[in-house]
């Protein structure tokens, strides 16, 4: 029989409080540890608890490759992060110690050691990522999303977001209800999936089309109103239930992480130019166009080059790549499509 049970309860969240140090590296954790006397819990809690808070600020400033790299570390390497540990609240028996601890990371430190090891050091992204899981038995059977046997979206809906930046799946309101259904998120329908995505208050969507794999794990078509599309697929047994789902929402929220994280850090620090047409039905559609246009927070000029019927070719310069600007417009009500030379600015409702 084990001489003690060691029960461990880490809830991780970041503060509400105004820091002076950057909020991503302040961390608030709950434990609860049992042991053999409450000196020894105390010492087990404040250990794992340094690992724990060291890990949740890795996976907001790096990939999930780079956050795994720095938790393989050993508990003696991850002390030296440690800025500021403070017990908020604790309580403790004889063999039980349970505390609230807001700890503060080491910006610098951490920082100095990623860019020695190489490990990347995510730019911070304003990303805000509204996920549509479907779900399909088959490949060729219609999609499920709003119906409460849909085990893809339950497995969304029970996670936590543990990314660099928010992603999140879409709420079961009636607003969203009345405006997207399976087959219209299915087929990509811009006009309905903006509407859901301003709603959402998110700067892009993700349509995460699930089916089984035959019986050995799921295939996930993962395409996004931005423009982006790509495949993965999960292993695991189809008989696995939950476990299954939830393996593949980590993973899918990797891979959506890798693509918008890509874009960020790929931002070039000098402008871009680019060259663009709008054809618009009235004088006030162009008036608001431009108004949003220049509002877009990567847009820092906007030069119109000509006017005429129903039409206005436009140049602005920008901060950024395309995918970024792609996203902004989005946000908007619009979108860009490739018009050989210059790109065509498509009204999509906002």
């Amino acid at each position: 029989m084990f001489r003690f049970i060691v029960i461990f309860i880490l809830t991780l969240f970041l503060s509400t409080a105004t820091f002076a140090a950057d909020e991503r590296f302040v961390v608030e954790i709950k434990v609860d540890v049992t042991d053999e006397n409450a000196s020894i819990a105390r010492e087990k809690a404040l250990s794992n608890a340094t690992k724990a808070a060291i890990t949740a600020v890795a996976r907001r400033i790096s990939t999930q490759e780079g956050a795994n790299r720095i938790a393989s570390m050993s508990d003696a390497q991850l002390i030296n992060f440690i800025k500021e540990t403070s017990i908020l609240n604790e309580k403790n028996s004889d063999i039980r110690y349970m505390a609230d601890l807001r700890i503060i990371i080491n910006e610098d430190l951490l920082k100095e050691y990623m860019k020695e090891r190489e490990i990347p050091l995510v730019t911070h992204s304003d990303a805000s990522i509204m996920v549509i899981p479907l779900f399909r038995e088959f490949s060729e059977d219609t999609p499920l999303l709003w119906e409460v046997d849909n085990p893809w979206k339950q497995a969304w809906d029970s996670s936590s977001n543990t990314s660099a930046i928010k992603i999140f799946p879409i709420q079961s309101s009636s607003g969203n209800m009345a405006a997207l259904d399976a087959l219209k998120a299915a087929s990509g329908d811009a006009e309905a999936l903006s509407k859901v995505m301003r709603m959402s208050s998110a700067s892009d969507v993700y349509v995460l089309d699930a089916a089984y794999d035959g019986v050995e794990g799921l295939k996930i078509d993962i395409t996004s109103l931005s423009g982006k599309h790509l495949s993965t697929k999960v292993s695991g047994a189809k008989s696995s239930g939950a476990e299954l789902f939830n393996k593949a929402v980590l993973q899918t929220r990797q891979k959506i992480e890798e693509l918008v994280l890509a874009d960020t850090q790929a931002q070039a620090l000098n402008e871009l130019e680019l060259t663009i047409l709008y054809p618009f039905s009235s004088l006030g559609q162009w008036i608001t166009a431009e108004q949003k246009i220049k509002s877009l927070p990567a847009v820092s000029a906007m030069e119109v080059q000509a006017m005429a019927q129903g039409k206005a070719q436009f140049k602005i310069r920008y901060q950024g790549d395309i995918s970024n600007i792609q996203r902004q417009l989005i946000s908007k009500g619009y979108r860009l499509e490739n018009g050989g030379n210059y790109m065509i600015l498509q009204n999509i409702g906002g």
